[in-house]
């Protein structure tokens, strides 16, 4: 455990959750340790430039990829190092209900606003045994409990019933929804309205930033990584109705997400993303985990012109 949890600023005390709520990379010594100082200096460009929540462990993350030692570091330091500036939401998910339970109930003196969990993979399972999941989880756990919902990565999808289900019994609060299945949401939501469920509905995009209104609280795109003043402008403009200053800040959101795009690898995404921030000196490494390919010189030296369009660093 890290620091004194009891002197610092509880879930009750933060912000409430709404907007870009950052999925924050995890950085990497070159031989895969969690590297703590660049996180730090992570953790604080976000909140510096605006973002409205962090989102720690998770896909963006890298958490698959991370020993149960290294993850609950990684939560346990954007935690503290956000000290109650912005909620913070720790990923337990785990192949099987147990190991998530166990991760949960791990983190009870950490001062998150919720931990969130996929459902077990590898194995497929049924709508009822994920019910069953969440309602272990949520046992263990001395959080509010949110679905992550990503079936392109987990294999399996967590129907809108199944959520809405879920909610109306108090096991979960929230749900990310990464599935860019607008239907389901949309029936997600009509859901709530109709059964008077109070539910967190988040979505994992990049393209809905600007999209306030839409059935979501937020938006949760791990192009804010790179891109947080932007994100979050996007968002708080959509909300305001001031659909000119969204479209433009939306348009350097997607302009940011071009540094995702520029390798090759499986993993291009984190990868693009880490060598941006490596070279505006946020992070010391651009090192992602194994087997995922980092980007190549030449891909590299396609970033400042990007950061320069962005006005981000000295490129400009």
């Amino acid at each position: 455990m890290m620091g004194n949890w009891r002197t610092m600023p509880q879930p009750s005390d933060q912000p409430a959750l709404h907007g870009v709520i950052v999925p924050i990379l995890t950085p990497l010594t070159p031989g895969e340790a969690v590297d703590v100082r660049s996180l730090r200096r992570l953790v604080n460009y976000l909140v510096d430039n605006g973002v409205h929540g962090l989102w720690a462990a998770g896909t963006t993350g890298e958490f698959a990829a991370l020993d149960e030692a290294a993850r609950r570091l990684v939560i346990e330091t954007v935690a503290e190092e956000a000290g109650g500036r912005v909620p913070v939401i720790g990923n337990v998910a785990a192949p099987a209900t147990r190991a998530a339970g166990a991760a949960a109930a791990a983190l009870q003196g950490c001062p998150l606003a919720g931990v969130a969990a996929t459902p077990p993979f590898y194995h497929l399972h049924s709508q009822d045994e994920l019910i069953d999941h969440f309602h272990a989880v949520e046992e263990r756990s001395r959080h509010p409990l949110w679905v992550y919902n990503i079936p392109g990565t987990v294999g399996l999808t967590v129907e809108p019933d199944t959520i809405a289900a879920l909610a109306a019994d108090g096991t979960v609060v929230g749900v990310k929804d990464s599935s860019g299945a607008g239907e389901a949401f949309a029936q997600l939501v009509t859901l709530c309205r109709h059964r008077g469920l109070d539910l967190y509905r988040f979505i994992g995009t990049i393209w809905r930033v600007a999209m306030a209104g839409s059935g979501a609280h937020g938006v949760i795109p791990g192009v804010a990584n790179l891109a947080p003043a932007s994100a979050a402008a996007a968002w708080e403009a959509g909300a305001r109705g001031d659909e000119e200053a969204a479209d433009r800040r939306l348009a350097e959101v997607l302009t940011a997400a071009r540094a995702m795009q520029l390798g090759r690898g499986g993993g291009a995404s984190v990868a693009g993303l880490k060598s941006a921030l490596k070279l505006l000196g946020i992070i010391e490494h651009d090192t992602a985990s194994a087997p995922m390919r980092p980007l190549s010189d030449e891909e590299k030296s396609r970033l400042p012109p990007l950061l320069a369009q962005l006005g981000l660093g000295d490129y400009g």
